[in-house]
């Protein structure tokens, strides 16, 4: 008896439900499920029964499209090895089964079921029919339109019956016109006119089969970026300021899709990576670091962003600036995981101070373990999550346009300690027992 590893009969059944004909009634010959067209997509497992409720039945046979007979393999050769299409005896020995496995279009075509009741030849018969289910094939998740020019997205959809498709883009659906067509040689894909930014986003090929006998849907999601030039991403960044042996970062920002190129130049000479020039590039974004050894360095640096399909330029001017005032540093309140502290340093007068860094770590530490926290001025300047109980060694550096001071001296302090409630009700039960013995003795004397 065919068995699938893993499976019951029931799981070939596909959904139909196999019902008894009428009390006390016999019929000739029937097939279960009990249907004269049956619709099954490719690569389905099911199966159908054919059997006779007669008391004289001889010889039932499946034959296939071609009127060749279905063989039964039961026994003879390993489960294995047994052909996709075959035959089974029933489960209640009075039929056999017509068992469909990993079914192909190849099969569809009529079946036949045919016995010899009472001394006559008898039989029953239905169509198969194998759809295709709806495939996107190679259809590419993330695609690219071209700005400026009239660009195609790709829906590579296929089934049986032939789908039909249709678009949605960010959840709207799109109707033909100006702005969107189809393609004469790729009806399924979608055209879209005079591509601009905004035409990046989320869109949906939505494939729809639709016949006498099934009815089925699936959507594909894309992702669609369009290729552009570079764009700034801010414009005021073109001024920057340090001092001697200060450093200092100069950025350049862009969109741009493919990702753009950056070169660095001062007075005509690329600039190339030493121990005082650095540049970090990742992600649209070049960050030019500096540690500015003589005044020759101040001075214009080009910065230059380039895909394939344009360049920007921009000038950023690297003016000398005051070093900021070194602060003073002051814990001025404390908790179990926090150290309040007062930063102050004096302003200069034409680049006053914008914020401050302090580093802090446990007594014992190295410098080269600790931690920093940064802080715009006149904000809370809460150090948080220290340990309780915990001696905290710190110092302060102000900020300002052209970079930031030298640290403060150092300053120390420790978090407070835990209280625990056990302690604190001990506390509260002792001193009790104090006011009650009080209360006692000044009652004893007054008497």
């Amino acid at each position: 008896m065919f068995r699938h590893p893993g499976h019951s009969r029931s799981a070939y059944a596909d959904g139909f439900s196999f019902y008894s004909p009428r009390e006390n009634s016999k019929e000739d010959l029937m097939i279960l499920p009990s249907v004269s067209q049956r619709s099954v997509f490719q690569g389905s497992n099911f199966f159908f029964s054919c059997k006779s409720e007669a008391d004289n039945v001889q010889r039932i046979m499946w034959t296939g499209p071609e009127g060749k007979q279905i063989t039964d393999y039961q026994g003879s050769v390993p489960y294995t090895e047994l052909p996709r299409v075959h035959v089974e005896e029933g489960g209640d020995h009075k039929g056999v089964e017509l068992v469909f496995e990993n079914i192909l279009r190849q099969d569809r075509g009529t079946y036949t079921c045919s016995a010899n009741v009472d001394g006559k030849e008898v039989s029953k018969s239905f169509e198969l029919f194998v759809d295709k289910e709806i495939d996107f094939l190679d259809t590419p998740r993330t695609q690219y339109l071209e700005e400026g020019f009239d660009s195609r997205l790709l829906c590579d959809v296929t089934g049986d019956p032939v789908p039909t498709v249709s678009w949605t883009f960010e959840g709207k659906k799109i109707s033909y016109g100006d702005k969107y067509s189809k393609p004469a040689d790729s009806p399924n894909s979608l055209i879209v006119g005079n591509v601009t930014l905004e035409d990046a986003g989320q869109y949906v090929c939505k494939g729809v089969q639709v016949s006498t006998r099934i009815t089925e849907m699936k959507d594909f999601n894309i992702t669609v970026k369009v290729h552009h030039k570079p764009l700034w991403n801010n414009d005021d960044k073109t001024m920057a300021y340090s001092f001697l042996s200060g450093k200092v970062n100069l950025t350049c920002e862009v969109q741009a899709e493919p990702e753009a190129n950056f070169t660095w130049t001062k007075d005509e000479e690329v600039m190339q990576p030493s121990n005082i020039i650095q540049i970090f590039n990742n992600n649209n974004t070049s960050i030019l670091q500096l540690t500015v050894e003589d005044e020759d360095m101040f001075g214009d640096y080009l910065c230059e962003a380039q895909n394939k399909l344009g360049r920007l330029v921009r000038v950023i001017i690297l003016q000398e600036g005051a070093k900021p005032a070194v602060p003073t540093a002051e814990v001025v309140d404390k908790g179990v995981d926090t150290l309040h502290l007062d930063l102050d340093a004096k302003n200069h007068p034409d680049m006053p101070i914008v914020g401050y860094k302090v580093q802090f770590k446990e007594v014992g530490e190295d410098w080269t373990r600790a931690q920093t926290a940064e802080f715009k001025k006149g904000s809370s300047y809460v150090l948080r999550n220290l340990k309780n109980d915990t001696p905290y060694v710190m110092r302060a550096a102000a900020q300002n346009a052209a970079g930031y001071s030298e640290y403060s001296v150092e300053i120390s302090n420790r978090t407070d300690k835990i209280i625990s409630s056990a302690s604190t009700s001990a506390s509260f039960s002792i001193s009790s027992c104090v006011a009650l013995l009080l209360f006692l003795l000044i009652s004893a004397s007054l008497l």
